[in-house]
């Protein structure tokens, strides 16, 4: 009896020695037993569309784990909303799961000031993957001297136009100038698609006109939100907004835009690529006939927004180097192909884009515009920033308050925000 509980205690000391360190004794020789597929998993957060989920857990993670079959990927589909946000924090905090998130751009800062994703740039071969990488969606992934992901794909807005109402107004082409499209538009009477107040909506506009967020270093909108130059950009925006489809009490939205862009009820609209890549091929047809797109107008450089999403790597991933392995595949050649055939634009370097006849009418615009298209100011607290801008703005064009009273509050605001922040 003494025996078998000694055999039993031994047992159970081998059976510790397994379950806690990996290890096992063989002839009292220690030897690493391989971890379990769950030990090498990767759990990945995304946004996809219906359509875009389809390529990506069809087609690409299957030829990942193929070529990697020592990682088993698991994709988890979410929500993007201000919900999403939070849960990763909550997450990432408690160390668990999702490894790897698709991330908007303008997301990024925030969760790199609050410590939660990884700096990419300290693996070792950084460096090489950099070299590949378009130069305007990798610095999106930038902040405070390290980068804390990469570029997955990118996006910006184009100028989009109704062909009869341009010829109309004795156009051959659209105007390249900000401020020749507003006068277009004021001598003609035509409408304009603007749909919501946002920095993502209107701060094209915004710097078209010559105004000005923040100060240069990102730390103050005091004297640049107010200035005299911003007031009088707004007055301009005010004026396209009274030629446009907003009313006080609601919004027309995408569809009725979209719609009203093609049938001739607006004469432009700036819309990302998915006013395209989203539409059956019998629509897309009557779009492509009945309208043009052309990057948007340029001013000092600046043309739309910079949109897109990233790969980063939370700080509770469990294996955060098969993630890098994911992260860095993710910007390669090949499934940067298959994304493509869902509409989104590739953001490395080397991918010639094969245009099928369908896009070759309007991807090169979006193509174009890319090379003037700008980064939101990469400030932590960029979502609080974009929330008093629109609420100030939305008071303006509805004449609840002046222009330069309301751009002096929202100034005021920002600030408060950004002293805050800066003191804690």
């Amino acid at each position: 009896m003494y025996r078998l509980q000694i055999a039993v205690v031994l047992a159970g000391m081998v059976f510790l020695l397994i379950g806690c360190n990996n290890h096992s004794i063989i002839d009292g020789t220690p030897s690493i037993v391989a971890p379990s597929k769950e030990d090498r998993e990767v759990v990945v957060w995304h946004t996809y569309s219906e359509e875009e989920s389809k390529v990506f857990e069809n087609e690409i993670i299957p030829l990942f784990e193929k070529q990697h079959p020592h990682i088993d990927v698991k994709p988890v589909r979410q929500s993007y909303n201000e919900q999403l946000k939070w849960t990763l924090i909550a997450r990432a905090s408690a160390k668990k799961n999702p490894d790897v998130v698709r991330m908007d751009i303008a997301w990024l800062p925030f969760f790199a000031s609050m410590g939660q994703v990884y700096p990419v740039s300290d693996f070792a071969d950084f460096k090489n993957i950099k070299e590949k990488l378009l130069e305007a969606p990798l610095q999106s992934n930038f902040y405070k001297g390290k980068y804390y992901g990469l570029p997955l794909n990118t996006n910006t807005k184009t100028a989009i136009y109704n062909k009869k109402l341009l010829r109309e107004a004795g156009y051959s082409k659209p105007p390249s100038k900000i401020e020749d499209l507003l006068k277009l538009i004021q001598h003609h009477g035509y409408r304009i698609g603007l749909t919501g107040y946002s920095t993502w909506e209107t701060l094209p506009y915004f710097y078209g006109f010559g105004g000005t967020l923040l100060s240069p270093d990102h730390t103050k909108a005091e004297g640049y939100l107010n200035s005299e130059a911003s007031i009088n950009a707004i007055e301009k925006i005010r004026l396209l907004f009274n030629s446009s489809s907003l009313t006080a009490t609601r919004l027309t939205g995408y569809t009725d835009t979209w719609e009203g862009i093609v049938n001739g009820d607006y004469f432009m609209m700036d819309e990302g690529p998915w006013f395209y890549s989203v539409q059956s091929p019998k629509k897309l047809n009557e779009i492509t006939d009945n309208t043009i797109s052309a990057p948007f107008p340029v001013t000092e450089g600046k043309g739309s927004l910079l949109g897109g999403e990233n790969l980063v790597i939370m700080k509770g991933a469990r294996n955060p180097e098969e993630s890098w392995t994911f992260v860095k595949w993710m910007a390669s050649r090949e499934p940067q192909r298959l994304m493509f055939k869902t509409g989104l634009m590739p953001t490395i370097k080397e991918f010639t884009i094969q245009e099928s006849t369908n896009r070759s009418n309007y991807i090169g615009s979006y193509i174009d515009g890319l090379e003037t298209a700008f980064l939101r100011p990469p400030v932590a607290e960029w979502d609080e920033i974009d929330k008093i801008y629109s609420k100030y703005l939305r008071m303006i064009v509805l004449e609840r308050v002046s222009i330069k009273k309301g751009l002096t509050m929202a100034a005021e605001e920002i600030d408060s925000i950004l002293i805050d922040k800066k003191g804690r």
